[in-house]
């Protein structure tokens, strides 16, 4: 009850919750916090481990379910919780991923196909298969900002159980990875169990426990390469953007085999369906509403104290605002699908949601629940399968920022990267030699997708290029919201990348 109204009230908890890796901007001031039902998972003498299903209202997203596993604790079990002042009685509140009772909880759950009771009558469900005895448990640490992911050892081999956080009733990543997995497609991890509210379509999934891969991403591993081949850590033989060329041609002809996975000739969820000018005029509006909710936040910003922040800031806001009619011309060649087909796509996918195996290499994908800005029934929903093309394009100009901006001299302010006429000659040909490999990988990524996929045998070359640019436009304005909202450093990437495409750029001809 005192973490009920803590949760609903309490200034310092929220500020707590905004400290918080998933968060970001999430909770605030103005949010509305209800919990909405609850369920003990497990009790000991100085802690409990409770469920929480609350309802995060915000005047600008409306109500978006919210699943808070917290541990409970008469004693402080970690130097990070949260203290809890309540009825003369202090309680130590943390995230109850973050203990390892939780992680042993689940790991029995799973093994005992555990049904429980929720407080309003509900039931939590978990199912799983081949999930052995309990045997450790740690926070995958980096990585993935919108959830929290354990790796658990096991006595069957280790699992990955990503516990969700803001909550999408359409959420099928579990019934994808499933259908994965029948198909015999082999680029992804076998999923082994999922938690979910209810049961059937209309379950509300929470968290997934996948087998774990000794792997890298391939955007940690790209950046990582690049540094080690910038220090000249890499042998005399050695030629990173050599050793890379296939990797994008891999990474394309994948991307084709899952979206023809993807899809069934037969009714059902599976089906592809028609994209109408009803789907164009609500993408549309999705990618302009986030060209305008960037353009609110570039205007706050332009009022920061910090001087080059507030400059930048300003900058920006007036390059987008000149840049608006190119900006939808843009997006406004994605009325071509309208009469073509839309399917169960990624609908998140950029390099670091692909997982390159140690041991030979393979491609995985994960992550299969959409983007995590996206409202409730919009992250899995149905688009075209260029759209996850447009989307991986955009990664590879991450890693060229993260690269340069490393090599020149560690994080940066939010300012553009520089051009090589305007830093040393060294650092220019770094520059140059980078963007060159960026060029190259698009190329190479798009020729291999076109090329595999069984699904846009019908459009020539030219077309699928405009198509894929508006989409890549699409993702950019996504981008350039996101990163204002959690990674300010980070914005005059997908500005660039916006600039870049209105301006026409033939780089995906």
């Amino acid at each position: 009850v005192a973490t009920d109204r803590a949760l609903r009230a309490s200034r310092p908890m929220r500020n707590w919750l905004g400290t918080l890796r998933w968060c970001g901007d999430s909770i605030h001031g103005t949010t509305g916090l209800t919990v909405k039902d609850r369920a003990i998972l497990s009790e000991s003498g100085v802690e409990a481990i409770v469920l929480f299903l609350l309802h995060a209202t915000d005047p600008e997203r409306g109500a978006r379910p919210l699943h808070l596993p917290l541990s409970i604790a008469s004693a402080r079990l970690d130097p990070t919780a949260f203290e809890l002042e309540a009825d003369h009685n202090t309680f130590y509140v943390m995230e109850a991923e973050r203990r390892e009772s939780f992680a042993r909880f689940a790991v029995d759950a799973f093994r005992r196909a555990a049904k429980v009771p929720t407080e309003s009558g509900d039931s939590l469900i978990f199912h799983g298969q081949d999930v052995g005895a309990f045997r450790g448990a740690s926070v995958i640490p980096g990585g993935d900002t919108s959830n929290v992911v354990l790796r658990i050892p096991t006595a069957s081999g280790d699992i990955v159980l990503k516990s969700y956080k803001f909550l999408d009733s359409g959420n099928r990543e579990p019934d994808i990875l499933a259908r994965l997995h029948g198909r015999k497609f082999p680029h992804v991890a076998r999923l082994l169990g999922e938690v979910a509210l209810g049961r059937g379509p209309d379950r509300l999934v929470l968290a997934v426990a996948t087998e774990h891969v000794d792997a890298d991403d391939l955007f940690a591993w790209l950046c990582d390469g690049w540094r080690k081949s910038l220090g000249r850590e890499t042998g005399p033989d050695e030629d990173f953007d050599e050793a890379t060329r296939n990797l994008a041609s891999d990474l394309g002809a994948a991307t084709a085999a899952l979206h023809d996975a993807l899809i069934d000739r037969h009714p059902g969820f599976w089906h592809p369906e028609p994209f109408t000018e009803e789907d164009f005029r609500d993408v549309f509006k999705s990618a302009t509403r986030s060209l305008g909710a960037a353009l609110r936040r570039l205007g706050h910003l332009a009022r920061a104290e910090e001087p080059v922040l507030a400059e930048s800031a300003r900058m920006s806001r007036t390059q987008l605002l000149e840049l608006r009619a190119p900006i939808e011309e843009s997006l406004r060649h994605l009325e071509g699908h309208v009469g073509g087909s839309k399917s169960v796509i990624h609908s998140d996918l950029h390099l670091a949601q692909v997982l390159r195996r140690r041991a030979d290499g393979l491609l995985l994908f994960t992550d299969f629940e959409g983007e995590p800005e996206r409202g409730s029934g919009e992250r899995g929903r149905k688009l075209p399968p260029l759209r996850d093309v447009g989307s991986m394009l955009r990664s590879f100009a991450y890693v060229r920022h993260y690269v340069i901006r490393c090599h020149v001299g560690g994080p940066s302010p939010p300012t553009p990267l520089p051009e090589p006429a305007n830093v040393s000659l060294p650092e220019g040909a770094v520059v140059e030699r980078i963007r060159r490999w960026e060029e190259d990988m698009l190329r190479r990524f798009t020729a291999a997708y076109l090329s595999h996929s069984t699904l846009h045998h019908s459009i020539d070359s030219r077309e699928a290029g405009l198509l894929i640019r508006g989409w890549a436009m699409e993702k950019a304005l996504y981008e350039l919201e996101y990163e204002l909202k959690h990674r300010i450093a980070n914005f005059p990437i997908p500005l660039e990348g916006i600039a870049t495409l209105a301006s026409r750029s033939d780089r995906l001809n």
